[in-house]
């Protein structure tokens, strides 16, 4: 910016050279390095009144030594106590600017728009384990005015702190948040690393007939048994067809020497067990004994049988009454 300009706005608006220091030069509890407040000389408190500026005040410091107006930041002012031709500033917005203690910035009064959504990238994943993120923005928002796209700003739970990049706002690069109702969404944070894909599970291998075999139990519509087919012979290896039994020689013998085979005899058929029972053609048959009951009252007892003509004469030793012959 060069001095016809400079005059210029001095008449329009507010704009101002100053040295700059850090505020934790001035030893006061109630600020707060994290936020981005400063404090001015009692004359640019005058001046402001004379160009009847409209709070909340919002400025815009540049490092004219930069020579990159993009490289900016806003803030607001909390106190007009500084000594005349210095601004206190906290140290992150020094940083942020690339000046040191005692460097020369330019401060000009803007009108910032107030947000509607701003995207914040934490630098760690311990941010994420937080179980309140909105109440803890909230809290810690009270120390930022403004905000201003591509800065850090710090916010702090107890005795953590976090820091959180300022990837995008809207409806501008720099945007007032004060009695807004702003949306606020989160990029993975800069230690973030992408879990592994995980392997395609391997398909079922199919069965041997192509077809899986069917499980379930067979039932008819009307409740009456189902005919099962017979069981299918077990299958063998892959591609292995089942053996078959061996199939009887139906060939004729002959001997090397030319000579007449000696066939064996064919065994006999075994014998049914009715054939058993009954013996042999020609054997004698087996006799079926009767034992004859013993007469009440009487010592001697009749035979009630019929002899076969042909067969022995001996009585059975067991006899002991008197033979009498049908003859008689």
């Amino acid at each position: 910016m060069d001095f016809d300009e400079y005059l210029n706005l001095q008449r329009r608006t507010f704009v101002q050279y100053y040295r700059c220091l850090s505020t934790s030069l001035l030893n006061k509890d109630h600020l707060d390095e994290d936020g981005n407040f400063v404090i001015m000389p009692p004359s640019a408190l005058d001046r402001l009144n004379r160009l009847n500026l409209t709070y909340p005040m919002q400025f815009q410091i540049q490092n004219p030594a930069s020579g990159t107006p993009e490289l900016a930041t806003h803030c607001g002012v909390l106190e007009f106590v500084a000594d005349e031709g210095y601004i206190h500033m906290p140290g992150r917005l020094m940083a942020r600017l690339g000046v040191q203690e005692e460097g020369m910035v330019l401060v000009r009064s803007v009108k910032l728009p107030t947000a509607t959504y701003v995207k914040l990238r934490p630098h760690t994943t311990d941010f994420l384990g937080v179980s309140h993120h909105k109440e803890l923005l909230e809290y810690n928002f009270r120390k930022f005015q403004c905000l201003t796209a591509g800065e850090t700003i710090a916010v702090a739970e107890g005795d953590r702190r976090f820091y959180l990049d300022l990837l995008e706002a809207r409806p501008a690069d720099a945007v007032c948040t004060i009695d807004t109702d702003c949306e606020v969404d989160f990029a993975p944070p800069l230690d973030y690393v992408e879990p592994p894909p995980r392997a395609p599970a391997p398909a079922p291998a199919p069965a041997a007939g192509g077809t899986p075999r069917f499980t379930g139990v067979a039932a008819r519509m009307d409740g009456k048994p189902v005919e099962m087919p017979p069981a299918a012979a077990p299958v063998g290896r892959q591609g292995e067809q089942p053996r078959r039994p061996a199939a009887k020689f139906t060939g004729v013998a002959v001997r090397m020497d030319g000579k007449p085979v000696e066939m064996p005899a064919p065994a006999p058929p075994a014998p049914s067990p009715a054939a058993a029972s009954t013996g042999a053609p020609g054997a004698p048959k087996r006799k079926i004994r009767f034992d004859a009951p013993k007469a009440i009252g009487s010592g001697a007892s009749k035979s009630t049988g019929t002899a076969e003509k042909g067969a022995s004469k001996e009585q059975d030793k067991r006899f002991t009454g008197t033979p009498y012959s049908l003859k008689d």
